[in-house]
């Protein structure tokens, strides 16, 4: 099977190799045709040259005499040609030139007509030599067509190098990311392959293949910490089950109401952490039950922040809210409730004592827009953009400690999402964070 930087090389030299095929063929054509044509010009100056010459000595000597003679012969011997001068009743005067002598005029020779003042006073005849101007024309030809040849064969070989160079450089990125991808299908998430220099579609297609990794890496460590953290919420509840249930079977631990009641709160934390399972599960497979009703959002808003007040006055937080009244929306009024609960415990859990925490709904006219901002102590920005995850945690001790699942953001994020609307977060460590959930507004029912 051949290698794809060797195809790319082979396409490479074919396109070149036809190209300069082409080019050579051409230029080879073209200069036999343009010779051809100085050749042709360059017999038709000499005849005129020689017509010319006659001319001048015919009026010299009133007459085809001696000094027409001598020049004739003087020509035929530098211009290496066959000339023969006849008289006006086309009889041979003469022959000049190294070649055979013929008496007869020769259907290959060019007989052209001596005039002076339009009177015909003979005719010259101009035969090439073979040995002479044809074999220069030859050789030369010969020696064009092969500096075109071996000027090709210098440029396939040029093409050949240049193929191979590019074809391998272009395609070891592919070939890279094929052995990484070889990598990751055994189980190695650690494998990078390097960008190329440059801003063209493979450095996009490296950066795009590396990311997919760190995405399936990073999924990977969601997976191992989701199953960590399964197992750590339900063996809690468990653990104390089981051992309240031994104590109260060796009779250690007496079934008085307030053990029942201990036990009864651990079965009520396994109830809650199912259900929370179950509401993601179903967020997330788009199977969330989701009744259509006309909400004024503000005053489900207002109703949360109420039952919640108490919550914030105890830990010394100042909870305020900013309402904006006839806030529409069709959706699920608990469910939406359910997210701003779940809102406000996460900044209650996260803001210390003297802080401040404001709700706000603003009617955007499109959309209504609820923001849920605290002075905490915010997110850190390698935690951001993984906190809608299940069970992501990014102070695992601090979320423990304070009851937490990690459940709470992605249930969030899926009732927003099955109203048609988005959920977003922002944050600084140190100085607070700020959610903002956005739903399509609506007018309600009965009003213009």
């Amino acid at each position: 099977m051949k290698s794809i930087w060797m195809r790319l090389a082979l396409v490479f030299m074919a396109v070149s190799a036809s190209g300069i095929l082409i080019s050579t063929i051409l230029s080879i054509k073209e200069m036999d045709y343009h010779f051809s044509l100085y050749v042709r010009d360059v017999i038709q100056k000499h005849k005129q040259d020689l017509l010319s010459l006659l001319q001048e000595e015919y009026k010299k000597e009133h007459g085809l005499k001696d000094g027409s003679i001598l020049k004739l012969e003087a020509a035929a011997r530098v211009l290496g040609q066959q000339i023969s001068l006849y008289d006006r009743d086309r009889q041979l005067i003469r022959m000049f030139g190294e070649t055979e002598s013929d008496t007869h005029i020769n259907v290959n020779e060019d007989v052209t007509p001596i005039t002076v003042q339009g009177e015909v006073i003979g005719y010259i005849g101009i035969r090439y030599d073979n040995a002479g101007a044809i074999s220069l024309e030859e050789h030369f030809q010969i020696a064009h067509t092969n500096a075109m040849q071996w000027t090709m064969l210098a440029l396939l070989l040029i093409v050949c190098f240049v193929s191979i160079f590019t074809a391998k450089r272009f395609a070891k990125p592919i070939v890279m990311m094929s052995e990484a991808a070889m990598d990751v299908a055994k189980g190695n998430l650690s494998v990078r392959v390097a960008v190329p220099r440059g801003k063209d579609e493979l450095s996009s297609l490296v950066e795009t293949f590396n990311n997919l990794i760190q995405s399936l890496q990073n999924q990977e460590e969601l997976r191992k910490r989701l199953t960590s953290d399964i197992a750590h919420e339900l063996r809690t509840p468990l653990n104390t089950l089981l051992a309240q249930t031994e104590g109260m079977i060796d009779g250690v631990w007496e079934a008085t109401p307030e053990h029942l009641e201990a036990t009864r709160s651990e079965v009520l934390r396994l109830i809650r952490l199912v259900s929370d399972l179950d509401q993601v599960i179903q967020a997330e497979a788009g199977a969330l039950s989701i009744s259509r009703e006309v909400v004024d959002l503000s005053y489900v808003v207002e109703k949360t922040v109420d039952s919640m007040t108490a919550a914030f006055h105890q830990k010394g937080i100042v909870l305020t809210r900013s309402l904006h009244p006839s806030s529409w929306v069709i959706g699920d009024e608990q469910r939406l409730a359910q997210v701003f609960t779940n809102l406000l415990t996460n900044s209650l859990k996260h803001t210390s004592p003297g802080g401040e925490v404001m709700v706000s709904v603003i009617n955007k006219g499109e959309f209504i827009e609820v923001n849920v901002r605290d002075n905490g102590s915010g997110i850190p920005p390698n935690d951001l953009p993984f906190v809608f995850e299940r069970f992501y945690r990014g102070d695992r001790s601090r979320n423990r400690e304070s009851g937490g699942t990690g459940l709470g953001l992605t249930i969030v994020k899926g009732i927003v999402e099955a109203h048609q609307g988005e959920v977003q977060i922002s944050s600084k460590v140190g100085e607070g964070t700020t959610v903002t959930v956005r739903l399509p507004a609506s007018k309600k029912w009965g009003q213009e």
